[in-house]
């Protein structure tokens, strides 16, 4: 159902992963589909929805009381928790309530659980979708600058897509690490940038989206708890848009990354 990416006596935070997947054949949705926007069955992923809750309550004595997600729209927007009948459009919420789910989906891009070492009644959470459109806008940061206490804050980074299965047009690449540069969202110089996160591949490039992510936490002063996750393309049983694209298959699942305040 889920791997514990991190947990304490404060925070825990997990991924879902894709159940009973046969991911290289006709298989869609595996047995653990979070997203509701993907085709599948939606009273289904309702009801996985609540066994995921109702699981974490099992492994928490009962300490979460809602689980929020959102609308993801590739944007800077990071929202509080709003538990209305419609998820808010945004691509990151944060809190500081005790019991509260934060939970992001995603197939290939990089899931971000945030979380500070403040007092516990003043602590605050936190959890990113980060596809290369949120990073050159600065999700990460915008994020970073709704913490009250920027002190000892520590990221851990869930399943997303590796280096050698993210090829991008050398266009799409050089837009990237001009805004990203421009914005000043890493302490480098752009050619710094090409060479740390940039390899060539005759008239396309690969792009290590993971080191992108982790250099913007870096130049925030935040601590990697993980610096190496799993490869959602090769991983069978994680959930890659990509893969299932070159595989010719016709939609996606998506697993979800929680973090929750204990």
């Amino acid at each position: 159902m889920f791997d514990i990416l991190y947990q304490n006596d404060h925070v825990l935070i997990i991924q879902t992963h894709a159940g009973q997947f046969d991911k290289w054949g006709d298989d869609l949705y595996g047995s653990f589909n979070m997203g509701r926007h993907v085709g599948d069955d939606g009273e289904q992923v309702l009801m996985k929805r609540m066994a995921l809750m109702d699981e974490l309550n099992h492994m928490t004595g009962g300490q979460i009381h809602e689980i929020c997600w959102l609308n993801q729209i590739h944007s800077d927007i990071v929202v509080h928790p709003a538990f209305a009948m419609s998820p808010q459009d945004a691509d990151a919420l944060i809190s500081d309530e005790m019991g509260v789910g934060l939970s992001i989906m995603t197939a290939d891009c990089v899931p971000i659980a945030l979380f500070n070492h403040a007092n516990h009644h003043d602590a605050q959470i936190a959890c990113i979708h980060a596809g290369w459109q949120g990073l050159t806008q600065g999700i990460i940061e915008n994020t970073h600058e709704k913490f009250y206490d920027k002190h000892n804050m520590k990221a851990v980074i869930g399943a997303c897509i590796g280096h050698i299965n993210y090829e991008i047009d050398k266009t799409l690449a050089h837009d990237i690490i001009t805004q990203v540069v421009d914005k000043k969202l890493v302490a480098l110089r752009y050619d710094e940038l090409y060479q740390q996160i940039i390899t060539d591949k005759g008239d396309k490039c690969l792009m290590d989206i993971v080191k992108l992510a982790q250099l913007q936490l870096v130049h925030l002063n935040i601590t990697l708890i993980n610096d190496n996750p799993p490869c959602s393309y090769d991983d069978p049983k994680y959930y890659s848009y990509r893969q299932q694209i070159h595989a010719k298959k016709s939609a996606t699942g998506r697993m979800a990354t929680v973090i929750v305040k204990l």
